[in-house]
Formats: structure tokens, sequence, C-alpha cells
């Protein structure tokens, strides 16, 4: 299983892949849309278990950045390395799952802050979220993938 990875040229999106995808062609073209269903709700429910991963990051705390005021409200910010810090709940309202199609899930933030905030800048260094849920699942779904296929035989 390949873990996360800056996919696009820096765009910002991170993708996550199975390995030995022989198998799993094997599989598809054996059993054609029974291997289809049951290697995509492998995926699916990897997908979701990571989007629920993505908002837990950022909502838990305390983070360990430096605190300032917006306004007259005190907010403590994320420290390098930390998942984002959330403050107005915004980011993590922003955090969508959708099922592209039956073998690819998507996650991804409608903010273009969040690319920034995942992969730094030549300002900031990153704050993470997606890329560490995303190599913490990586894992389940091989065995995920695995089972479905094994289910099949």
């Amino acid at each position: 299983m390949d873990g996360a990875r800056r996919a696009d040229g820096g765009a910002g999106m991170i993708t996550m892949r199975v390995q030995n995808l022989d198998a799993v062609n094997q599989a598809l073209r054996q059993y054609g849309a029974k291997a289809e269903q049951a290697i995509g709700q492998a995926i699916q429910a990897t997908g979701l278990e990571v989007l629920t991963d993505i908002k837990k990051r950022i909502q838990r705390g305390p983070k360990t950045g430096r605190t300032y005021l917006r306004g007259t409200v005190s907010h403590r910010a994320s420290a390098p390395g930390e998942a984002p810090a959330t403050d107005t709940g915004a980011l993590v309202s922003s955090v969508a799952y959708s099922k592209v199609n039956e073998l690819t899930a998507q996650i991804e933030s409608r903010l273009p802050y969040a690319t920034f905030l995942e992969f730094g800048t030549v300002n900031m260094d990153p704050r993470p979220a997606w890329t560490p849920a995303v190599e913490q699942a990586a894992p389940k779904l091989q065995q995920r993938v695995i089972r479905a296929i094994e289910g099949l035989v």
C-alpha cells in the first residue's frame, strides 16, 4: 500500500493506492461486477474513515503553537507538524467526502488555504491532517481489499 503523497505536481492532492494491482485486476477480470463491488466497499469504507480522522485531527487539542488575539477572542494556533487548530470551524466544515466511482473515494476541502496548511508555504511549515490520516488508513485499506478478494474465491 502506498501511503500519502503529493500527487499532482503541487496543487495539494493526496492519493492512496493499492500495491499489487495485479491481484486486484485479476479479481476484477475473474469476478467482474462482484469484485468491483466488494473492492469498492473496502475503498469507500476506508475513505469515510479517513474523512472522520481528518476532522478529528483538526478538532483534537490542545495545540501547542503561538497564542494570538482574533478580535477579542484568544486563539492558540497549531505548531509546525501538528494538524491545523480549529478556530471558526470553517476548515472542518469544508472537509467533504465523495464517491467518484465504484473504486475511487475523494476527500477534499473547498477552502483554498487547506492546501497551504497541509503542505506549508514558503513562510509556513506544514500543518498536516490529510497526510497522517491517509498514512494511518493505508494498511487498513490493503487488508480490506485482500479480504474482499479472498471473499470472492
